[in-house]
């Protein structure tokens, strides 16, 4: 009984990782690098553009460079701890929600 369990669990780990499906059965991504930088391009870039010119009439020309690097020094630095939740650290199960997250740390 334990080895056709064995061998059963073993013929769907196969069939998985030959397929088109991920090491958790959800399908494979497509993205490559140049999506990925074209989607953290218009994210960081874009959100930039549009807060230097409210950053500056209401901060002046020092100040408001200065908060916008400091607030983008905080997005990095929260981005990072976001990536290091990607992955579960005891189960190595891949995190796909927000709360999925949460629940994996607490």
């Amino acid at each position: 009984m334990a080895s056709e369990l064995h061998k059963r669990n073993f013929a769907l780990e196969t069939a998985i990782s030959d397929s088109k499906f991920d090491d958790d059965g959800r399908p494979k991504r497509t993205g490559t690098l140049m999506t990925a930088s074209a989607h953290i391009i218009t994210a960081v870039i874009g959100s930039g553009v549009l807060s230097l010119a409210w950053a500056i009439s209401q901060l002046g020309w020092i100040a408001g460079p200065m908060a916008l690097m400091i607030f983008s020094f905080i997005t990095g630095f929260t981005s990072s701890l976001l990536a290091d939740c990607y992955r579960c650290s005891t189960t190595g199960r891949r995190n796909y929600t927000y709360m999925e997250v949460v629940k994996s740390n607490l």
